[in-house]
């Protein structure tokens, strides 16, 4: 029997390759689109069920595309499923490598969980992310921030000064500050948090390694204003993350809404942010929900608008010390602007009665709260009523001793009493604490 050639064998053997290679593919794609995607089991609220479950579907639909998995998984990590989206992760980044979303999430897990393993997957995040100029940047810093706090200053470094650029340069300049204080050049450092302290997200924590620097080069003076500073602020929100921010918008459930309001109050959408918190309410009258309404409208200076929710919410839930601090302060707010210095009519000492009890309200269910002390003080000077402003003013710098505008008010009613010894002292901490500020001058003058 006639043997084949060498051409027939070669193509007999390619025959058997191209078989192989195509079962191979087959049994590949078989395994990817039989994996299935998990649910979890102990899900209590059933709009965050009703939300996994549409998009559990959706996936179901398209069960081989890899961004279908790795969208299935921001969603159950929006909802603080983090086991099961890190398993949509893995198999998304098998069927869609090219996509840093997805390497990215699994790093924001392991920060969590395993920090050991978060720095391999943000590198591969920063590294495909070089094609999506969207995501670079946050992607970047994230990374920079891991190795600092790992102790790898000069890594960190490299990232953080390949970030000084738009549109968010302050977060680098933030990380380089932190670089140059482990490294001890407090000038360096000092340069960088200043610029820093210009972004909304880090005005606190920049203001505070600040007030730690200055304090170190024996500055007090620039570091008690800057102490007063930042225990005026509110916590910094988090940096802009495209992908985090939409992470929050896929959270279901009154935690996902409040966690939108948070971030449309972050960037001063004030309007937004009170149309969602009537969205929240519509769902529950929670005293929450009453005042995240009555903020709002505060600071949109709707004050007569805002006070009837505020007064709800403290009926709602008498221990919501929240809700009576911000009843206090918007009444104060609005009184204040009403009377601007001239007589207070009968309206005008009501409201002020109501500063008062509702300032000791929250301080029956937050003894610490400084500035519900800073407002009974101020609601008792306004109605001429300084001898008692004395106590509350005296109790909140207890508690927040670099407080300007407790020593302000403390020395003021100090000198309507006629204690000018005290009077001074009070006016010249406040001047120390905020040398820009012309009101202590003003009343020290008039004291002389």
């Amino acid at each position: 029997m006639k043997q084949p050639g060498p051409f027939f064998s070669l193509m007999a053997v390619a025959a058997a390759a191209f078989a192989f290679i195509g079962i191979g593919s087959w049994l590949l794609w078989t395994l990817l689109a039989t994996t299935k995607p998990p649910l979890p089991e102990d899900i209590s609220d059933p709009e965050v069920r009703a939300t996994l479950d549409r998009a559990r579907a959706r996936l179901e639909q398209s069960i081989s595309d890899g961004k279908a998995w790795g969208d299935y998984g921001t969603v159950l990590l929006a909802n603080l499923f983090d086991q099961p989206a890190d398993f949509c992760f893995i198999e998304a980044i098998k069927r869609d490598p090219g996509d840093p979303r997805w390497p990215y999430a699994r790093g924001q897990i392991a920060l969590k969980r395993q920090p050991e393993l978060a720095i391999a997957f943000l590198e591969k995040a920063a590294q495909v992310a070089r094609s999506r100029p969207l995501y670079r940047q946050a992607f970047v810093l994230t990374l920079a921030e891991a190795l600092l706090e790992k102790g790898d200053t000069e890594q960190a470094k490299v990232w953080f000064n390949e970030q000084l650029c738009p549109p968010d340069p302050e977060r680098a300049r933030f990380g380089l500050g932190l670089v140059a204080m482990a490294k001890g050049d407090h000038a360096t450092a000092t340069r960088f948090f200043e610029e820093a302290a210009k972004h909304p997200s880090c005005r606190k924590q920049a203001k505070a390694q600040l007030a730690f620097l200055a304090r170190s080069r024996g500055d007090l003076i620039s570091a008690r204003q800057l102490e007063s500073e930042s225990a005026l602020l509110e916590q910094d929100p988090p940096w802009p993350d495209p992908y985090l921010d939409m992470v929050v918008t896929l959270q279901a459930g009154n935690r996902g809404a409040q966690r939108r309001i948070a971030l449309l109050e972050r960037d001063g959408k004030y309007a937004e942010a009170l149309e969602a918190s009537f969205e929240v309410l519509a769902l529950k009258r929670t005293s929450q929900a009453l005042t995240g309404v009555g903020i709002n409208l505060a600071r949109l200076r709707r004050y007569q608008e805002a006070i009837p929710f505020l007064a709800e919410a403290v009926q709602v839930d008498p221990n919501d010390s929240n809700a009576h601090y911000t009843l206090a302060l918007v009444l104060f707010t609005q009184w204040e602007i009403s009377v601007a210095g001239g007589p207070v009519g009968a309206d005008a000492a009501s409201g002020f009665r109501q500063v008062i009890e509702h300032s000791k309200k929250t301080l029956a269910l937050k003894p610490d709260h400084a500035r519900a002390c800073l407002f009974w003080g101020l609601a008792h000077k306004h109605l001429g009523e300084n001898a008692e402003a004395i106590a509350p003013l005296r109790r909140g710098l207890s508690v927040e001793p670099q407080m300007f505008d407790l020593h302000l008010a403390l020395g003021q009613v100090l000198a309507a009493t006629g204690d000018t010894n005290g009077a001074k002292a009070s006016l010249a901490t406040a001047k120390q604490l905020r040398p820009v500020d012309p009101r202590p001058d003003q009343e020290l003058s008039r004291l002389k």
